[in-house]
């Protein structure tokens, strides 16, 4: 058994530990195999690799317009390119965020562009880009909401009064888009679908016709039983299998999925298939 772990966020995105603070940690936890895969955002850490001896697989995480789905790329080459196409998306759903901003305001939230920035810095999170991500944390830092789901549920989310729609992309251009840069695509935490589980199987193949290379079987939000129907399923329709702790936070979540190598071996023979 080892410890690997594919699905780690930092500061770039939403997380709140720096890149180096975050191969830091999964060292301290003996993980030697990993992947930072930030929201929208890819990276080259060849650096860190060298100086802390460590494998990083390049990777990236992409929310996409099918409602909960988000895809996971894998062995980015073309790092330039999959930035630069995702600069555009980020741009429009910036100002949709300030568009919601200004709706909260009128209607009496302590809130402005300037103060979620003050707030994002306090907390070391880039404001390079705002984001609904960013807006929820801070309208739960100042008591709107508890949770992220109740932020959506009860304040921005479809059908509430501060609803404005982000741009997404489609998963299948998703998918192309990370085939184009050299990776792999691979489906994030596929409970949080809500699908059945035949439904599921019938979107995992469907998946897999347009670009689709594995499943991730382990993540937080995921349970043994369903890892164990993801399993199979990979089996089934010939797909690798990733497992990722999905960390975010330092102070919650931690860092390294003790596995089979068989699972590593695997992922990485699909990766030099590229």
């Amino acid at each position: 058994m080892e410890k690997i772990d594919l699905h780690l966020h930092t500061n770039f995105s939403d997380g709140t530990l720096t890149p180096e603070e975050l191969v830091v940690k999964s060292l301290n936890n003996k993980c030697m195999k990993i992947s930072i895969t930030d929201h929208d955002f890819a990276a080259n850490y060849s650096y860190l690799e060298k100086k802390y001896k460590i494998q990083i697989i390049p990777g990236i995480e992409f929310n996409t317009s099918f409602k909960n789905m988000h895809i996971l790329g894998y062995g980015i080459k073309n790092i330039d390119k999959i930035n630069d196409d995702l600069r555009k998306v980020k741009e429009v759903n910036q100002h949709v965020c300030f568009e919601v901003i200004k709706l909260l305001k009128k209607d009496g939230f302590d809130i402005s562009i300037e103060k979620i920035y003050e707030y994002l810095d306090n907390i070391n999170l880039s404001y390079e880009y705002i984001d609904k991500r960013k807006l929820v944390k801070y309208l739960i830092y100042k008591g709107y909401s508890n949770t992220i789901l109740e932020t959506y549920d009860k304040l921005i989310g479809v059908g509430q009064k501060y609803y404005v729609p982000n741009k997404k992309i489609h998963p299948y251009k998703v998918m192309n888009l990370i085939d184009e840069c050299g990776g792999i695509s691979v489906l994030a935490h596929p409970n949080t679908l809500n699908l059945s589980d035949y439904e599921l199987k019938q979107q995992i193949k469907k998946l897999k016709e347009n670009g689709l290379s594995g499943i991730e079987i382990i993540n937080s939000k995921i349970s043994d039983k369903e890892t164990m129907m993801y399993e199979l399923f990979a089996d089934e329709l010939e797909l690798v299998k990733t497992v990722g702790s999905d960390f975010h936070d330092g102070k919650h979540d931690n860092i390294g999925i003790e596995v089979n190598e068989e699972i590593y071996e695997n992922f990485q023979k699909r990766l030099l298939l590229k």
